[in-house]
C-alpha cells in the first residue's frame, strides 16, 4: 500500500514539475525592441502583477495577471497572442492556460527586471 501510495505522489510531482518547469513547444522569445508584428495582427497581453504592467504603460495591450487569466480569457480577442511575462514559469503556465482555452500562442517577451 505505501509502494503505491509513493508511486501515485512522485507521479503528481513529475506533473506538476512538467505543468511548470518544460517549456512549451513552438513559442519563440521575441525581442522587445524588435516587434515585427503589427497590434491588428497579434494580441499582446501582459500577465505580470499589477504593480509590475502599471510601471510600463503601453497602448494597446491587455493586462491580466496570471492568477486571473483563466476566468478572463474570454476579453483577449482571437488572435495570435505574444505574453509578456515576468519569468519563465509564468510564461509557461500562462501559454497553457491560453492553449487549452484555444488561443495560439506564437511568443513572449520576459521582464529584465
Amino acid at each position: 500500500m505505501s509502494t503505491l501510495l509513493s508511486i501515485i505522489l512522485a507521479i503528481l510531482m513529475v506533473l506538476f514539475m512538467y505543468k511548470r518547469y518544460m517549456p512549451v513547444l513552438g513559442i519563440g522569445k521575441i525581442d522587445e525592441n524588435y516587434v515585427s508584428y503589427s497590434k491588428e495582427d497579434v494580441a499582446i497581453v501582459d500577465i505580470r502583477s499589477f504593480h509590475k504592467s502599471a510601471q510600463q504603460m503601453v497602448e494597446n495591450i491587455h493586462c491580466i495577471p496570471l492568477p486571473y487569466l483563466s476566468r478572463y480569457v474570454y476579453e483577449i480577442p482571437k488572435k495570435d497572442v505574444i505574453i509578456i511575462a515576468s519569468d519563465h514559469v509564468e510564461m509557461n503556465l500562462s501559454a497553457r492556460i491560453l492553449r487549452r482555452k484555444g488561443l495560439c500562442v506564437i511568443g513572449y517577451c520576459l521582464d529584465k527586471e
